[in-house]
């Protein structure tokens, strides 16, 4: 399978015998299938892709998925300065993460895993977190 933004051939990271995703080694970005995503997010205690919702930012290049051959869309937590960003599939439901999503990189897929259920979280709470009224609190 080729990488979504530089078309590398990407390789498998697996935990015991099941495949979990590929990454890519030139870019480090990672591809899921959402089964395999939805598995890491409950096991961390997480509610499901589905659950945490996002907002479709269709205007956003997101690149090509390397199953289908179709577009990527950007998915955008509600933060309005820095909001957090990931690609998915709506033929197949694979999901793309950029390597800039992971503060730490690691190099075994229960590395990787851990940085996949920290962008989540992350993502979640930006989505938990109502926006502020102009002129509430804290404003001047």
């Amino acid at each position: 399978m080729d990488c979504p933004r530089d078309s590398t051939e990407m390789t498998v990271l697996s935990e015991g015998e099941e495949r979990v995703f590929f990454r890519c080694a030139e870019c480090g970005g990672l591809w899921l299938d959402v089964a395999d995503l939805n598995r890491i997010l409950l096991h961390a205690g997480l509610p499901t892709l589905e659950a945490m919702g996002g907002r479709a930012n269709p205007e956003e290049d997101a690149g090509e998925c390397p199953v289908d051959n179709v577009g990527l869309l950007a998915v955008q937590s509600q933060h309005k300065r820095n909001p957090l960003t990931y690609e998915t599939c709506e033929s197949c439901g694979g999901i793309w993460l950029e390597s800039a999503d992971f503060p730490n990189e690691g190099e075994t897929a229960e590395e990787m895993t851990q940085g996949i259920v920290d962008f989540y979280r992350e993502f979640n709470v930006n989505l938990s977190q109502p926006p502020r009224a102009a002129g509430g609190p804290g404003r001047k």
